[in-house]
């Protein structure tokens, strides 16, 4: 709720403001309420007394005609066959005297002198009694006073009396004032629904989110018996997944809370994070000693700047790892924990560069391709001597893996993708033959495979990105140089292939994604020399391929790593 005074800091003095007729004013008109005026107060021809909360007081004696043309309510009370229309004394028992009579005297005088201590009462009564200038004013004195200190209250007062434009206008003070104003008496005594509205805000401007469990911290410590019960509401409002561990950690155990379950996992506008492109893992090409040493760099690359930066390394080795984004700033990870195996899998923090374990999959697998559908996370890997491609699917609420269906043939090196509601396979090696044109699609709600219209050549170790228009686009397969720079496009709607413009360069295991109406294929190993630090782009309105500058190189000349679009803090703001 709000207070019944606006208050200010304590080096601040009280103000007050009188209002008065404009100077421009008719003569006429100053002549017509002076002489009201003066009659009120003589009590001449007066035809009714108001009171307000206090019954016992004497009572403002008035003209039904005065207060009749002033406000509607009077209008509505007087003109309707109801007792109180005629009766001498009309009481106002939700009004306190000195309140009303301030309004009385603005009937009259058109002077209204406002306070910190009556601005509020008055305003609330004015509103009451539908006298829409007298509000006005009260709205001009009260906007005018709009601080750091006195936000808050303001804040709730416009929100409670439905003025949506100094509502909005305190907010403007709130957001990026958050760490101050958190700090004051006033957000101390908020009420749970003003907090929780407050901090589910995007806008809300903190340097990390672990500001924001303080500053719930101290609100809860202020009165902690009375608050229990409303602190869930409020914590489902804190973006738990950029807190770090101690403060998840604590508040787990100090009030016995889930941290997590039903939270907004979209990063705040404050923490100034960008769209893009995280490549993670792969190997470094070295064709001096015919080496590929596996690395465990991660690397963003930001078009827009443009630049290219080094994160926090992998906690594994990468090489053919696999990356999928859980929400706006997370992503998963799944590494090989040998040669030729992957199970264990990480969580990336990307707005606080941090690694953390995420329980691993139920079995080990030879290789995997991997793809988030529905909140799901789906994982399609091939087993020696199986006659089908096992899928696994990890559920990020409950921390969980569990099997799903396999796709109906033993397949390697394909790439799989999610798009409009399905999963995709394409691609691959299987038993029969020693390179493939298949394409099987995934319908989770039958969990079921299908299989759909053959890829245009036998390619396997392609990637394969959700582009422009919907389109699956594939490219940087390894049967020969010709294949490393072709780029076809699937559409899922007509089942029909596209031919599109090849790379400039013969990418082998690229990574890819796309971002910004741009399609790109990052690094990827030669058909018959070193690999690439380069990175190209692809215009869909151009059907043309094009090299990004050197400064957008990858320090590394890696292949067969993982590319996903995320949101990241650049290190160049």
């Amino acid at each position: 709720m709000y207070p019944s005074v606006l208050s200010f800091y304590k080096d601040k003095p009280s103000s007050s403001a009188h209002h008065r007729l404009p100077q421009d004013c008719p003569a006429n008109t100053v002549e017509f309420l002076r002489g009201m005026r003066d009659l009120q107060e003589a009590g001449t021809f007066c035809d009714v007394v108001l009171k307000g909360s206090d019954a016992s007081s004497q009572g403002i004696p008035c003209h039904r005609s005065v207060l009749t043309v002033q406000s509607p309510y009077f209008r509505a009370a007087f003109t309707h066959n109801w007792k109180e229309s005629s009766a001498p004394v009309f009481r106002l028992a939700n009004i306190d005297n000195s309140t009303l009579k301030e309004l009385v005297t603005y009937a009259y005088t058109m002077d209204l002198r406002l306070s910190d201590d009556n601005v509020v009462p008055i305003l609330i009564a004015a509103q009451f009694l539908q006298m829409t200038p007298a509000a006005r004013l009260c709205w001009k004195y009260v906007k005018e006073r709009l601080c750091l200190s006195t936000c808050l209250d303001i804040h709730a007062l416009a929100s409670h009396h439905s003025n949506p434009s100094l509502a909005n206008a305190a907010l403007h003070v709130i957001h990026p004032n958050f760490l101050t104003v958190a700090q004051t008496k006033e957000f101390l005594l908020a009420d749970a629904q003003q907090l929780a509205a407050l901090i589910a805000s995007d806008k809300v401007e903190v340097f990390n989110e672990d500001q924001v469990w303080e500053a719930v911290k101290r609100w809860q410590d202020h009165d902690r018996p009375g608050r229990m019960a409303h602190l869930a509401a409020v914590l489902q409002n804190v973006r738990a997944a950029f807190l770090s561990d101690e403060y998840r950690k604590d508040w787990q155990s100090a009030y016995g809370l889930h941290v997590g379950d039903g939270q907004n996992t979209a990063p705040r506008h404050s923490y100034k994070a960008k769209d893009v492109i995280l490549c993670v893992g792969g190997c470094e090409v070295d064709y001096d000693d015919y080496t590929a040493p596996v690395t465990c760099s991660v690397y963003a690359f930001s078009p827009s700047i443009p630049a290219v930066w080094r994160l926090k390394d992998l906690p594994a080795f990468g090489e053919g790892c696999h990356a999928v984004l859980l929400d706006a700033a997370t992503i998963l990870i799944l590494h090989r924990d040998g040669m030729h195996t992957v199970r264990r899998s990480s969580r990336y923090l990307g707005l606080r560069n941090e690694w953390r374990n995420v329980v691993p999959m139920r079995t080990q697998r030879r290789e995997a391709a991997l793809a988030e559908l529905n909140g799901r996370i789906y994982v399609a890997s091939q087993e020696d001597k199986d006659p089908l491609t096992p899928v696994e699917a990890f559920d990020p609420k409950s921390s969980s893996w569990f099997e799903v269906a396999s796709i109906p043939i033993a397949l390697n090196g394909f790439a799989m993708v999610a798009c409009d509601g399905r999963l995709f396979v394409l691609g691959g090696d299987s038993h029969e033959e020693e390179s493939g044109r298949y394409v099987f699609s995934y319908d989770p709600g039958a969990d079921h495979w299908t299989r759909l219209r053959d890829m245009p050549t036998e390619c396997s170790c392609i990637v394969a990105c959700v582009g422009a228009g919907g389109l699956i686009f594939v490219f940087g397969g390894d049967d020969s140089a010709e294949r490393c720079v072709r780029v076809d496009a699937y559409d899922p709607t007509s089942d029909q292939w596209v031919r599109k413009a090849d790379m400039i360069r013969e990418r082998l295991y690229p990574g890819c994604a796309y971002l910004d109406g741009k399609l790109y294929a990052v690094g990827g190993d030669r058909w018959v020399k070193n690999g690439y630090y380069s990175i190209e782009v692809y215009d869909d309105e151009t059907d043309s391929w094009t090299l990004l500058p050197k400064k957008c190189r990858l320090p590394e000349n890696a292949y067969n790593f993982d590319c996903v679009v995320m949101k990241m803090k650049p290190e160049f703001d």
